[in-house]
This record gives structure tokens, sequence and C-alpha cells, in this order.
């Protein structure tokens, strides 16, 4: 038992952090990625303008005659008061507000052309200029104290940056609570991302739990445990617990036999063969089919026993299988899962999934990994710290792939009867021949079928591999001479692990703090190994650590470099591997060479290739696109009954890796809108009506018509997630559009205005066009709703899950009668542009808009690369950013690299100062002196 005291927030807030910045000019190069290249840009800022007029003599008089009346103090049309507007524009709202005024006085959109009272074209140049040259005098503030943000690892950054730190591909984060999400959607928003009580609490269990499990001391590493089943060989037991055999560990000797004897004749398959699920929710009203431990068609169990799973180590299965392809072309896909026996509880792998193609003459192999402590085991703490504890576990391989044929059923294999128990025989029989019919249905209708062969499993410690990174802590010497050389034996480890943890190299101050923390606790009695694993864990809930861009102490500026004292290499790699700098960017870094605009577009290519950069091209689509609102949508199965989540997750992953082929195949971002390629797995191509595919992963489909399905517009997830669940929805859609792809988002409804009444007799009968069609007929939904409505309506022939259709279901509300009306997508859009449907609109938006939309994108890479949105005195080189992007042809990697060299990205981390120091708990760090006990 650890011996058991308090650890004080004092102990751990032992960093004052100030740090200085000297910003580096850049100049011109290029860099290499791929076949295309990526030239640098520079980005520079405007001149300064002096505001042309008073706002108070001149501005106001004219805001106050044509518009008071709209916008006064009787009446505030969208909610704006121009009377209350400040003019200094102090905030980022009142920035955004006189942007809009600006831009409807430009478009003749304000005051409404059918209002008498206008000003003169004099008038509005008046205050269009007078908004222009106030927004410069705000950029130019801006521009003079722009600072980069410290901010909080998040999430995803912060588990990518302990399993670097350990070796160990481990999710660590699994219980950790995220963050909301910024306004703009991003889950990087620095000012969302502080540290409270509850937070740091959860911080320090982790970090004890990690340093506890992958820190190694001497000791004994047990050794692998090895199983070879044979599923042909798996023996169901009635009346026994469990009802299946259960496989014990092979020795060396005992693996060698089986696979020799498995070399010899041909693979020999159960009899048992694995058929698909059935399309949509699962039939689970009976009490059998709900039951997860009665076998289904789908899915075969096994059972294994080990002696010793270990706390830290690895679980590698490989399973033989082979396939018989369905009539149409689709092929099974293996599903493994592996769990606690009483509860069949299971977790998952990595991978989770394979496509089995293979004929049985000749069978192919799927590897699957899955941690130890990620195993539901069943098992008490206490249980699994008894010597020779067994803990037996049930493995489930299954045929996740889906077919509108297949059937849902308990099969007799598995079933717990009695032979003197005619209750339990009578259901065992009816089960055996309902099972038989069943199969003989499938097999006519021509699915697919999983053949099983055998499955090896590895139970393999952590530390075992030599090539891993692994902390292994010199503790025989530290032992030697009475324990005198344990201090030194700490300090050397101590060094090492923080230089690694705070990604940069450490001053002798912030190693000697540390170092005084271990001789506390070496005072009040922790031996070497519990001292030295709790400072571990406290260097792993420091700022260093858990913040990037931390500001570093004034006074250990002499032993870090300028570049690390930025810390660009932790920026950079943030940015585009969601996780820490590798050796290479540190070393850069340390000899200041990072910056050098040759070295640093080097390094963004070699990043970009790297295959951490999918981290980020994941979660930097997941984040623009919104798809977190896609679990948020409740699909109706009255309306939609092929609909699963299964199906849900191919639409989720399908609008990802079409992002992320256009980014890293460095194409034309205008691809996103207008596509010849889509992403689609054979379930897909069967809901979008494409030509059939094989298999479950998703692949490169060409289509005759991009402006059919090609493109984010075309795709089921970005439809079903901007649809209410049983009806498309315009609106959504169109503020989808305005939003994530124009950049211009459409103000909030005004709270006075009423809902559709969709229930009443005048409104129940009429198609969902004329519904919105009645609605913008108010005169407070007008002028919102003619900018929204025309972009969603466009894509009505896509119903609420993606697929097309030709007609519409209407309900009448007092009959519940349906009928079914034909689709009109046919618009007029706020341009005055006529559209016929998704495919004007898809060539409207990358003929006429092309602008808008790239622009958007920069805005919202920006953004993201920032950790906060672009402000005015971001405007300039958001400019110079996009006029770079075009110029390389909207390639993704050039806009990448133009942010990474931009000031904004460079800047100095906002809480460096020369003069002021920067305490902890800034942000939002917890004031309570005790985090916690050890016990």
């Amino acid at each position: 038992m650890k011996p058991t005291h308090a650890v004080t927030l004092f102990a751990v807030s032992v960093f004052v952090l100030v740090a200085f910045w000297f910003p580096s000019a850049g100049t011109p190069g290029s860099m290499s990625y791929g076949d295309d290249a990526i030239e640098q840009v520079v980005v520079s800022s405007s001149g300064n303008e002096t505001p042309q007029a008073s706002f108070s003599e001149t501005i106001a008089p004219i805001l106050k005659r044509n518009c008071s009346q709209c916008h006064g103090e009787g009446k505030q049309e969208a909610g704006l008061r121009f009377d209350e507007l400040d003019p200094a524009m102090s905030s980022d709202q009142d920035v955004s507000v006189w942007s809009s005024v600006r831009d409807a006085l430009n478009a003749h959109q304000m005051p409404p052309p059918e209002e008498t009272r206008q000003p003169s074209e004099q008038e509005r140049q008046q205050i269009v200029t007078w908004i222009d040259a106030s927004f410069e005098r705000v950029a130019q503030r801006r521009r003079a104290n722009r600072s980069s943000s410290m901010r909080r690892l998040t999430v995803a950054e912060y588990e990518h940056t302990l399993q670097e730190l350990f070796g160990a591909k481990v999710p660590f984060a699994t219980n950790l609570p995220a963050a909301p999400l910024s306004e703009y959607g991003y889950s990087r928003d620095a000012d969302l991302l502080g540290v409270s009580a509850l937070e740091l609490e959860y911080f320090l269990a982790i970090a004890r739990q990690s340093v506890d499990d992958y820190v190694i001391f001497a000791g004994h590493i047990p050794d692998s445990e090895h199983y070879l089943i044979e599923f042909e060989d798996v023996e169901y037991r009635p009346g026994v617990a469990g009802g299946y055999s259960v496989d014990e560990p092979l020795t060396e000797q005992e693996l060698l036999e089986k696979r020799r004897a498995r070399d010899v004749g041909p693979a020999i398959y159960s009899d048992r063969t694995l058929f698909p699920l059935p399309d949509g929710p699962l039939d689970l009203s009976s009490e059998e089919l709900n039951r997860s431990d009665r076998q289904k068609f789908h899915q075969q169990f096994a059972r294994f026993k080990s002696h010793q799973l270990h706390k830290a180590g690895e679980l590698v299965a490989r399973v033989y299988v082979a396939a018989k392809l369905g009539d149409d072309g689709s092929a099974p896909r293996l599903r493994f899962r592996i769990g606690d026996t009483l509860g069949m509880e299971f977790a998952e792998p990595i991978p989770g999934e394979c496509d089995v193609t293979a004929s049985p003459e000749k069978p192919q192999v799927c590897t699957f990994r899955i941690p130890f402590r990620h195993i539901p085991t069943g098992t008490t703490e206490d249980e699994e710290d008894e010597e020779g504890e067994e803990t037996t576990l049930t493995l489930s391989v299954s045929n996740a792939s889906h077919d509108p044929d297949a059937i849902f059923d308990v099969v007799p294999e598995g079933y717990n009867y009695a032979p003197g128990k005619s209750g339990l025989m009578s259901r065992y029989r009816k089960t055996l021949a309902d099972s038989i019919v069943s199969k003989a249905a499938m097999r006519k209708a021509g699915v697919n079928e999983l053949y099983l062969d055998a499955i090896e499993i590895d139970l393999v410690p952590f530390g075992l591999d030599m090539h891993a990174r692994l902390w292994r802590i010199d503790a025989q010497r530290a032992n030697l001479n009475a324990g005198a050389d344990a201090r030194t034996v700490a300090e050397e480890s101590l060094q090492a692990f923080m230089q690694r943890a705070y990604r940069r190299s450490i001053s002798p101050a912030e190693l000697g703090s540390m170092m005084s923390l271990y001789d506390q606790f070496r005072s009040e009695g922790d031996s070497f190994e519990d001292a030295l694993k709790e400072t571990f864990s406290t260097v792993l809930i420091s700022d260093p650590f858990l913040y990037v861009a931390a500001p570093i102490p004034l006074e250990q500026h002499q032993s870090i470099s300028e570049e690390e004292r930025r810390q660009l290499a932790s920026r950079l790699s943030y940015f585009l591997w969601s996780g820490p700098p590798d050796d290479r960017l540190l070393e850069l870094a340390s000899q200041n060479r990072l910056s050098d605009p040759g070295t640093l577009a080097t390094e963004v290519s070699r990043m970009l290739g790297d295959r951490r950069a999918r981290r980020f091209s994941e979660r930097f689509a997941r984040e623009w696109l919104r798809l977190d609102k896609y679990g948020l949508v409740a699909i109706n199965p009255e309306f939609y009954p092929h609909y699963d989540e299964d199906l849900g997750q191919d639409m989720v992953s399908e609008a990802i890796t079409t992002f992320q082929e256009i980014f890293h195949g460095a194409r034309d971002a205008r691809e996103l809108i207008a596509s010849e390629t889509v992403y689609v797995n054979q379930r897909l191509a069967r809901h979008y009506g494409l030509p059939p595919v094989t298999g479950g992963k998703l692949q490169a489909v060409a289509v005759p018509d991009y402006r059919t399905r090609g493109g984010l517009l075309h795709q089921g997830a970005i439809l079903t997630m901007t649809a209410d669940g049983a009806e498309s929805n315009p609106i959504y859609r169109g503020v989808w559009i305005l939003e994530r792809l124009l950049n211009d988002p459409p103000p909030p409804p005004p709270p006075s205005v009423p809902a559709l009444d969709a229930s009443s007799a005048d409104v129940g009968p009429l198609t969902l066009k004329q519904k919105i069609e009645l609605h913008r007929q108010q005169s407070a939904c007008a002028a919102c709703h003619a900018k929204i409505d025309p972009w969603g309506l466009a894509l009505e022939h896509f119903d609420a899950i993606g697929a097309w259709r030709e007609a519409a279901l209407v309900i009448n509300p007092d009959t519940a009668a349906r009928s079914f009306s034909p689709v009109d997508s046919s618009t007029v859009l706020p341009s005055g542009e006529e559209i016929e449907g998704s495919r004007d609109l898809v060539s409207y938006l990358v003929g006429q808009r092309q602008d808008e939309f790239t622009r958007a994108l920069t805005w919202h890479m920006m953004t993201y690369a920032l950790a906060r949105a672009p402000n005015l005195g971001d405007e300039s080189e958001l400019e110079s950013i996009h006029r770079h992007f075009r110029t390389s042809g909207y390639k993704l990697p050039s806009l990448v690299l133009a942010i990474v060299q931009s000031e904004s990205f460079q800047a100095v981390p906002e809480s460096t100062a020369r003069d002021k120091a920067v305490p902890l708990q800034t942000k939002n760090a917890p004031t309570a002196t005790l985090i916690g006990e050890r016990q």
C-alpha cells in the first residue's frame, strides 16, 4: 500500500511563467508536396488610413434620418438598434454588426427597396467609407497587440501526447470530459480550454495510472500468453455456465505443434457460417433477441482463460477467415470484440473491422489489437492483485455487413437446454427448426457468408518490446550503496522525462523545482519508486505539459533557445498532427532553425506526408462541417426502416474521407463542392442508388454526373444532420450552407416570431416548400428567410437521410391520410439566379461563388490554426493568405503553409511578458490547496 499524504497545489504550482518573443522575418522560398510545389508566402499589412468623416457630426445624422424607424428606440428589426451601437468598435460583436451594415449598404439591401426614405448614393458612400476607416484603425490596434493563444490541450491532443510519451497506443482519455465547442464549432478555442478543479482531478488520476502502468522499474516482466483456437473445435456445453468450451494458454511447444498441423492440408472451417445483419434497427423485442449472450446468425463466440491478464499490455488477435460473396458482389465484414464473459461487455480493438474477400481455398488473416486496460474483465482491482487469479474472457467475431434480405435471430448453438426439461428442449427444437428455415431463405436470396477457420491470440505484457520507447528506471542502481545513488538516478530520469513531456529544453530551475518535490516525498516516507512516480505524475499536470505555448519564466530564458521560448515546434505539431513534436522538430527549434522560411516549408511538407497529419485532417473536417450535430438527429424508423447507426457512421466517414482525400492528394479544394469522385462502400452505394461495390471499406467511385452525387452537398451526413429525422428541412440546409461554405451566417430568428404551426388545417396538407413560402410571408420573417430558404430548397430532391426522391410524403394532420407530392427543387437565390435543383446549385457555387467559398474555407482553417477566430488585426493577412491559396490552384497544403508562415500564427504567446509573471491559475486552474490524496 502506498503512503497516504496530501499533494498541495503549491507543490505543483512551482512554475512562474513568463517569456519573451523576438519576431523573425520571412523570405520567399518553396517547398515540395508530392508532385506539386507549394510556394512560400510572406503576409504583409496594409498602410494606415485615417477616418474620412466624424461619426457624431456626419454618420449619426444619416443613420437617424434613414434607419431609426426600423432600428431605433421604438422598433428593432433583427435586434439591431443604431443609437446603441458602439462607434469605437471595442468588441468583436461591434465589428460584426458594423460589417453587416456595410455589406447591406453596398448591396442596397438596406434600407429595403420598398422604403420611401432612402439615403443618397453619397450618403451611402460616406457611411461605408467611415466603417472601412474605422475597421483599419481597429486593425492597427489589434496588430500592435497581436499574440498567439496559450491554451490547454484538447482531449484528443492530450491523448495523443500521452500515447507518444509512453509509446503505448492506449485510449488514455476515455473518461476525460470534453470541453464545449466554440461558437464556430471548434474544439481548440483557447477561451474554452482552461483547467477546472474537477478536470485537474481527472488529469491527476490519469497521470498516476499512466505512470504506474508505463514507467518500468526493475522487476520481472511476465511472459506472453498464447492461444490458437480452431473454430471447428469450439464445443457447446448445454447446461454449463457460459455454454462454451474454454481454451487454456499454450506452451511454446504446443503452439508450434498446432501451427505445424495447420500447415498440412486445406483449411478446415466451422460448420457455422456467419450471415450479414439486416438493414435498419435490430429487432430486440423478445428476451432471447435482446440477450447479449445469445449467439445470432451473424456472430460466433469463443472463450479462453488468462492466468495473468497483465495491467499494462496488449492483446493481438489474428483471425483466419474466408468469404462467399453475395450475388450482388457484396463481401462479409469481420468485426472483432473481446470482453467480460459474465456481463458480455465488449471492448473495441483497433481496427475494429476488416473486409473479407478471400476464397475458402486461401483464407486471409485480419489482425486486431487492444490494450489490456480496456478489456472488461468482471474482476475487481483487489482480485486482479491476488496471486494465481484467473480471468475468463469471451471473444466475439461477427459479420458486420448489411443486406436487406438478412435475418436477425438466435441460433441453437450455445443454447442452454437440458434433455430432462421439456420446456427448454421444446424451445431448443423450435430454435433449431427456425434457424434451418432462415438460413435456407438467406442463401436463396444470395447474401454473403463469412467462413471461420481459426484465431490466434497473444497477450503481450508492456515492456517486452525492446525497440519501443520505454521509460525504464534503473532501480537496481538506485539501491546500491544503501540507496546513496537514488537521488542521482531520480534526477537523471526526471530530466529526460521532463524534456520529453515539456516538448522543449528544460532549465536548471525547472528541474530543481521538481527535484525539491521528489525530496519532499522522500522526507515524508515514500520509497524511491513511489516518490519518483508521484513526481512524474506532477510533471503531467503542470502547465508546460497541459498547455500549448505555456509561457516560460524570464529568468530561465538563458538556458532555452529563442524558438523554444516561442514554442513554434509545439504550435506547429499540435496544428498539423494533433500531437507533440517529434525529435526533428525539437532539434530544429533548439538550434533556432525552425523559423527559417526554407526549413519551415520543408518541415510542413514532411509533416503533411506523415500518417499523423490524418489526425488533423479528420479533426478539422469533423469540426468545419459540424459533424458533431449528426448524432443529435433522431431518425424516425417509421419513415426510414432501413436506416441504422452503421449506415449513419458510414455517412460520417464518407464526409471525412472526402476532405482527407482532397487535402492529402493536394487536389483543388473546389472539388469539395463539385467532384466526379465519391467515396462509398457497398452499403452507401446501395443507399445512393450507385452501381454495386464490394466491401465495407470506403473506396473511390467515379460518378457520371458530379452534380448529382459528387461533393459535400450531396452526401448523406450533411443532408441528414440538416433535416429533422422525418423530413428534409430547407431552412436547416440553407443555414448550413451559409455558415460553413460561405461564412455568411444569418442572424438568429427574432424571439417574437411564432413558429410555423404545421398541424393547422390550412398548413397541414401543404408540401414543405409551400409551408416555408407561407411562413416567409410574415413580415418579420421575410428578410432573413429570403436569404436562407432558397439555398436549402435546391436540395429538396434529397430526403431526410440523403436518398434521392422524386416525390415527398405529405401527411394530413386531421385524417392522418398519406399522399405523395412531386418534389419541386426550383428556386431563386438571393442574387436573383434561377436554380433548378442541386445540379444548378453546385454549378453556381463553383462558377460564381468560388471566391466566397474559398475565403470561407481560409477563414475556418485560420480559426482552427490560431485557436481563435480571426479579427480585424488579421484581415490583411487573411487577404494575403487567400491570394496565395488562389495562386496555388486552391491546393489545401498551400493554404496550410501560408497560415503557418503568417505573423498571426507565429506570434508570441499571449501570456508572455517581459515584466509580469503569470501564475498557474491564470487559465481557470483551481485555487484550492488540496488536489487529492495518494492511496
